[in-house]
């Protein structure tokens, strides 16, 4: 059976690890503290910016 998936030669990861962005969501929307949030980059929300 042969191998039809690409393999990336390497993988690049960022990770906010003070979860600035959820900061800021949480402060303009006062209804979030307190809850586990993430934001994403849009409305495809393809990639996780952050998250508390």
């Amino acid at each position: 059976m042969p191998d039809n998936h690409q393999h990336w030669p390497r993988f690049i990861a960022f990770v906010d690890m003070n979860a600035f962005f959820a900061s800021i969501e949480q402060l303009d929307s006062p209804e979030y503290r307190g809850k586990p949030i993430g934001v994403t980059n849009g409305k495809t929300g393809t990639c996780l910016i952050t998250c508390s």
